[in-house]
C-alpha cells in the first residue's frame, strides 16, 4: 500500500512538483537519435516506435505513419471490431488540453491555457511527455479525429430512428442482444489515432467521450467545467463532429474557453500492456553475476510482459526450469538526495521487496510492487541497476514502447528484476553500497528469511503466481 506508493513519490519528488516527468527534459532528445528524425531534429517519421522517442504524431494518417495501426480509413468492418473493440466501459481513460490557436502568439511568457514550464522556445511548441491533461493544439487534435460507422444526421427518420442508434450498436459484441440486421445503420464513434505528446505507450485508438470547457466569468474568474458534447446525445444522436462544438472558442468581451477532451482507450488497455499479452506484470532478465552490470559495460536486458511470460519460460524438460530455494522480504525508506529532510511521513512510509535465491545461483530475483507504469514513465530509472543515474540507463533500451506512458497512481504493476547476485549477503552488500539519503535506500532491514516450501516452485510457477494476482478484479 503505502510502500508501494512510496517508491514513485519519493524517486519522483523533484519533478512532480513542478509538472515534470523526467522523459520530458530536453537533454533527452540528445541522447538517442530515433531512425527515422529529420535533419533538423523536429519531426520523426516513426515516431512511438521506440521507447526513447519523444516524437508525437498528428494527423489523418497518424496512425499509419506512425506503424502502430492500420490506416482506419481503409479497413473494413471486422477489422475495426477487432482493432477498436466493443462499446464497453473499462478501458484507461486520458485527458487532453486543447490548446487554441495563437496560444504563444504573446511570447511564452503569456502563454494561453499553458504553463511556461510546459513550452519548449526553442521549437515553438509544447514540451514532450507532460503529465495529463496532455497539451495538444486544437488543429493537431481535430485532424487526428475520424467517425466510424454511419452518421445518423444522413438517414431518412421515416424508416429509422434514434433508439436503433442506442440499442444496436455494431461496437457491441454482447450475445444476449440479437443479431444486428446488416439493413440497420451503425451509430458513429469518433476516434483519435497518433502519437500524443511524445508517449509512445499510450494504447491507440481512443474514443472521444466528451469535450468539456470552462468559460470565462468576471474580474478574472473562471466558472466551473461543462460539457460542450458527448458521445452519447451531440455525438450519436445529433451526429456532431466533436470538433464542432468548439468553433465559438471565445465568448465576447471575456475571453477564451478552456476546453479539454476526454478519451478512452480500447477495454483491453485495462488488463495489460497489449491485447496479445494481457498482465500488468514484467520481468528484466539479463543481469547475472558473471557479467555484473556497470555503468561502462551494462549488460543486454531482456523485458518481457504480461502472459508473455509463460512461453517465454516454458521449457522442454521441466528440470531446466530454475526453481526458487530462498525468499527473503527486505524494507526501507527512500533517501531525499539531502537537500532536504525527511517529512514526518516519510520517516513511517517503507518500500518492501521480495529477493528470490535460486538453485543455479547465477543470480536473485527481486519482486515488487509499485504504481502503474511508474518506471516507464520515469524513464526506466531503477534503483536495481549500477546505471540508473546514467543520462541513458541500459533498461531504457530494452524497454518495450507500448510500456513507457505516464503513471496512474490508481493502479499496479508487479516487476521482476533478475540483479548480478547469488545470495542474500551478496545482494545486502550491493543495498549497502548505495545507503543513505544522497544515495537511494535508507534503513535497511530484512525482515523475514526462510526456505522456499513450495512444491511448485520453479521460475515459470513463480510466473503465474505473479500474474495471477495482478489479474484478480
Amino acid at each position: 500500500m503505502d510502500s508501494s506508493a512510496a517508491e514513485v513519490l519519493a524517486a519522483a519528488a523533484p519533478n512532480v512538483d513542478n509538472g515534470e516527468y523526467p522523459g520530458s527534459k530536453k537533454e533527452e532528445s540528445e541522447l538517442f537519435q530515433c531512425p527515422g528524425v529529420s535533419p533538423d531534429g523536429k519531426t520523426c517519421d516513426a515516431p512511438g516506435q521506440n521507447s526513447r522517442c519523444i516524437h508525437s504524431s498528428y494527423g489523418a494518417n497518424a496512425g499509419f505513419v506512425a506503424g502502430r495501426l492500420p490506416k482506419i480509413s481503409s479497413m473494413s468492418e471486422s477489422e475495426l471490431q477487432d482493432v477498436i473493440g466493443p462499446d464497453v466501459d473499462g478501458g484507461l481513460i486520458f485527458t487532453i488540453k486543447v490548446l487554441p490557436d495563437g496560444y504563444d502568439s504573446k511570447g511564452e511568457e503569456n502563454l494561453t491555457f499553458l504553463e511556461k514550464r510546459d513550452y519548449d522556445p526553442r521549437a515553438k511548441m509544447p514540451k514532450p511527455r507532460r503529465k495529463m491533461p496532455f497539451p495538444v493544439t486544437s488543429g493537431d487534435f481535430y485532424s487526428s479525429v475520424c467517425c466510424i460507422g454511419k452518421n445518423p444526421v444522413v438517414v431518412n427518420s421515416k424508416e429509422h430512428h434514434v433508439e436503433d442508434y442506442m440499442e444496436h450498436d455494431m461496437w457491441d459484441r454482447d450475445a444476449r442482444r440479437e443479431t444486428i440486421s446488416s439493413s440497420r445503420n451503425k451509430p458513429p464513434r469518433w476516434m483519435f489515432n497518433g502519437v500524443i505528446n511524445g508517449w509512445p505507450g499510450i494504447p491507440m485508438p481512443l474514443e472521444v467521450i466528451m469535450v468539456q470547457c470552462r468559460d470565462p466569468g468576471f474580474l478574472g474568474r473562471r466558472k466551473g467545467w461543462s460539457t460542450l458534447w458527448d458521445r452519447n446525445v451531440e455525438g450519436r444522436i445529433e451526429g456532431k463532429d466533436p470538433s464542432s462544438c468548439c468553433k465559438s472558442a471565445s465568448i465576447e468581451g471575456r475571453g477564451l474557453r478552456q476546453v479539454k477532451v476526454k478519451l478512452r482507450a480500447p477495454h483491453w488497455s485495462a488488463h495489460g500492456w497489449s491485447r496479445s499479452s494481457p498482465g500488468f506484470a514484467f520481468w528484466v532478465e539479463g543481469q547475472q553475476v558473471e557479467s555484473v552490470s556497470n555503468c561502462n559495460n551494462p549488460p543486454d536486458l531482456t523485458v518481457t510482459y504480461g502472459t508473455n511470460l509463460l512461453s517465454r519460460f516454458k521449457c522442454k524438460d521441466d528440470d531446466d526450469d530454475p526453481r526458487s530455494t530462498r525468499v527473503h522480504m527486505i524494507s526501507h525508506r527512500y533517501a531525499t538526495g539531502g537537500s532536504r529532510t525527511e517529512t514526518p511521513k516519510e520517516k513511517l512510509t517503507y518500500h518492501s521487496i521480495v529477493l528470490i535465491e535460486w538453485d543455479h545461483r547465477r543470480y536473485c530475483s527481486v519482486v515488487e510492487i509499485a504504481y502503474l507504469n511508474g518506471l516507464g514513465g520515469y524513464r526506466c530509472k531503477s534503483n536495481w541497476y549500477a546505471d540508473r543515474d546514467a543520462r541513458d540507463p541500459s533498461l531504457y533500451a530494452a524497454y518495450p514502447p507500448e510500456m513507457v506512458m505516464p503513471w496512474k497512481e490508481t493502479m499496479s504493476e508487479i516487476r521482476v528484476h533478475d540483479v548480478p547476485y547469488q545470495d542474500l549477503d551478496s545482494f545486502l552488500v550491493f543495498m549497502k553500497e548505495y545507503e543513505g539519503h544522497r544515495r537511494r535506500f535508507v534503513d535497511i532491514s530484512v525482515n523475514f528469511s526462510h526456505v522456499v516450501r513450495l512444491t511448485y516452485r520453479s521460475r515459470r510457477n513463480i510466473a503465474t503466481y505473479l500474474l495471477n494476482y495482478i489479474r484478480r478484479d
